[in-house]
């Protein structure tokens, strides 16, 4: 006992020793900590009564949605400067998803479905946990390197088209390992970075597979600048996802690993600046995407190492299957005030490729487009935003006003709108457009003006998926909801058959009048119209000439096939002809015509607001929007793939908006309510036979009972006939404070 004591003290004194020469270091260069934070309080109320979770929106099942209830989150800021040359940082992050208020901090077993805060204390969607987020260490050491980060970022220093941010919620979930440095005096810099693919989306079906532990993306980028006239830079991405070879039996020597997915995405950047007055910035980028396709991990879709070969109709994944490559670009030009007297112009044209895949490019929170595209009001299959409408139940997620403003545009069909509310961005996939937009802005005292002209097409403008070899059935592209609705929804890039054009302009003001403290008067006019002739050669119809006989005397079912072996129809599992109805007359019309599923979309939207500064502190807003959409989206032949609520026809509707914003000593305060009303007016075509709706399609289907629609393909669904008139009232308020 005595020796080890011995050796103890002795221990403690080289200790001390070591220790002490540094500590006048240490009082010169004292770790500092910093503390911050933020609570967030957020209030919904809606008409719709759903109760889901503190979100209006989400895809993912089991995660809910709602417009009603209370939540609060917290989120602490954690700054340590050890030195001058490392730095500490991280976030404890709660998150709203179900700890409503109600729930007095998740008590109680689960009841039913894990939505509404049902799932208990011991389930992190509804016992208001705390999440480590951000974590991450930088050292600047000042030679070799200008920085190094390791751990969490968000890796918006890259391209959106390659590696972009993921969402604000989770924006620094992502991690991996940063170096940035330079040389010529900074006219030379360069970024590199591993960073750990996400397990959860990032491949095939949405998923890296069973084995992830070192699925990563590689990426570099460089930039040169040469003089104030020219600029040129580089990116290349490597995405490497990979699984334990089942092959491999023999273990002494370790595991070996086999491909699942691969994905490389290379981009080449320059920029010429003439002055203040003219700038031309162009960028092309190539892709290669490889999806493992032996089959060698599973067989079925149970096994999470699957990969697909084919996507059926509509389904859904990350990534279409295959080997896939293609192009990228696009020029901006931007002419400011060439007259000197504020008119300046911005210029684009573009082309995103059919088959242009980079698995981490930006999700949403970018928008790669000039142009402001379409409207999130209508932004989900069926009149009302429900995607599946021919299905009885399921409650639309985000309600018949969609969401508020225009669309961000992303270059990947892994598109994220998970967990927003009404009054955020909608993000919109713009796989397949190639275009020109043009963008004058005036600007002269207290008056702005913008315009936009954007004329595109598409690359995906194609017949049986561009591939006639092939079942339509049998497709290599997820087609999601497809290409159902009165605008797009959000991440339908491809569907079977394509002829489309789409021309947008849009025209908007803000004038502030010299009354008070100053009014504010801003209106927009846009208009959007489109022609989709979809499927546009005879050899694709489902049956031969004449099939059906006049008045409802029934069909022959006689197939028509469009590939050169003559194995191939649109009547399999797509097209099938209608029955008779017991008292004459076909249930739905034969599809005999091209024009069957033609599509032709005349949009309009209006605005006109006010607002004012009503204190120092308090700014309040008014505003009304009417939304006129006059839609052909083909008869009861197309049916919209046999999944969703048939559009075509008058869709009138109006929003009355209330904004105010108020901040007091560090507490911000918002709100947003609106009011939406309008009505929906189908128009299907004829050929077919109207029924009446009886007492199980009344309460399955919600329409009322005794009016009149028609039988869908397939013996299941119902399509109303009937006027709609539809209204949604909903609130969003939140507080603020930061310490």
């Amino acid at each position: 006992m005595k020796i080890k004591s011995m050796r103890k003290g002795a221990a403690a004194l080289a200790a001390t020793a070591i220790v002490l020469p540094a500590v006048p270091s240490l009082a010169q260069e004292a770790p500092r900590l910093q503390i911050g934070g933020t609570t967030y309080t957020k209030w919904l109320a809606g008409s719709t009564r759903n109760q889901g979770a503190l979100y209006n929106f989400t895809t993912i099942p089991g995660e809910g949605f709602g417009d009603n209830g209370v939540g609060t989150e917290l989120e602490l800021l954690l700054n340590a400067r050890l030195s001058s040359q490392v730095e500490v940082r991280g976030r404890i992050h709660s998150r709203f998803n179900q700890n409503f208020w109600t729930n007095y901090g998740g008590f109680g077993p689960k009841d039913g479905d894990c939505v509404a805060g049902n799932c208990g204390e011991f389930d992190p969607r509804s016992n208001q946990y705390i999440k480590l987020r951000g974590m991450a260490v930088t050292l600047t050491p000042g030679y070799l390197v200008d920085s190094a980060t390791i751990g969490a970022n968000d890796f918006g220093q890259f391209d959106p088209f390659v590696l972009g941010r993921i969402r604000y919620i989770d924006r620094d979930n992502a991690a991996g390992v940063l170096v940035q440095g330079s040389a010529l005096e900074r006219q030379l810099t360069w970024d590199a970075a591993a960073v750990a693919l996400p397990r959860l989306w990032a491949g095939p079906n949405f998923k890296t597979g069973g084995y992830h532990a070192t699925d990563a993306a590689y990426v570099f980028q460089t930039r040169y600048t040469s003089n104030d006239l020219f600029d040129v830079g580089g990116i290349f991405q490597y995405v490497d996802d990979r699984e334990l070879n089942p092959k491999d039996f023999n273990t002494d020597d370790g595991r070996s690993l086999y491909p699942r997915f691969r994905n490389g995405v290379g981009g080449l950047k320059a920029g010429f600046h003439v002055g203040s007055v003219l700038d031309v910035r162009g960028a092309f980028y190539r892709s290669y995407a490889s999806s493992e396709n032996t089959n060698l991990f599973g067989a079925t879709n149970a096994d999470i190492r699957f990969v697909p070969k084919s996507f059926g109709l509509d389904g859904y994944s990350a990534v279409p299957a295959g080997r896939l490559e293609d192009n990228t670009w696009k020029v901006d030009v931007t002419v400011s005030d060439p007259l000197d007297i504020g008119l300046s112009l911005n210029a684009q044209a573009f082309s995103i490729g059919a088959n242009y895949v980079s698995m981490m490019a930006s999700r949403r929170e970018s928008d790669v487009l000039l142009t402001e595209g379409t409207d999130g009001t209508f932004a989900y299959p069926g009149f009302n935003n429900r995607s599946y409408g021919v299905y009885p139940g399921g409650p639309t997620a985000i309600g018949y006003g969609g969401w508020t403003n225009e669309t961000q545009q992303v270059a990947t069909i892994n598109v994220d709108n998970e967990f927003t509310d009404f009054d955020e961005p909608m993000a919109q996939t713009v796989i397949g457009w190639k275009g020109v937009t043009f963008n004058p802005v005036y600007s002269n005292g207290a008056l702005d003006i913008a315009g936009e002209y954007s004329f595109i097409t598409y690359n995906t403008n194609w017949q049986a998926w561009g591939d006639s070899s092939r079942a339509i059935t049998d497709s290599p592209y997820p087609g999601a909801e497809l290409d159902s609705g009165v605008l797009h929804n959000f991440r339908s890039a491809y569907q079977p058959f394509q002829d489309k054009r789409t021309h947008i302009a849009v025209l908007k003001a803000r004038y502030v009048l010299d009354i008070g403290r100053g009014l504010d008067v801003f209106g927009k006019v846009k208009f959007i119209h489109e022609n989709d002739k979809r499927l546009n050669d005879k050899k694709y119809l489902p049956y031969q000439d004449g099939d059906c006989a006049p008045g409802g005397g029934g069909c022959a079912n006689v197939r028509r096939t469009y590939d050169p072996a003559g194995q191939f129809s649109t009547a399999d599992d797509l097209y099938g002809n209608p029955a008779v109805l017991p008292g004459g007359g076909y249930a739905f019309k034969p599809f005999d015509d091209i024009s069957d599923d033609d599509r032709v979309l005349n949009y309009s939207a209006f605005n006109l607001g006010t607002g004012y500064q009503l204190t120092d502190d308090l700014y309040a807003s008014l505003s009304y929007t009417k939304f006129l959409a006059d839609l052909k989206d083909g008869n009861t032949a197309f049916q919209g793939y046999n999944r969703h609520q048939m559009v075509s026809g008058l869709h009138d509707k109006n929003m009355v908006s209330v904004k105010a914003k108020y901040i007091l000593a560090g507490v911000e305060f918002g709100l947003e309510g609106q009011y939406l009303f309008g009505s929906f007016k189908p128009d299907f075509g004829g050929g077919y036979t109207p029924v009446v709706a009886d007492e199980t399609i009344a309460r399955n289907f919600g329409v009322p009972e005794g009016s009149l629609g028609f039988e869908r393909r397939g013996g299941f669904g119902w399509q109303s006939l009937a006027t709609r008139d539809l209204s949604q009232a909903r609130l969003k308020a939140f507080m603020k404070a930061q310490f």
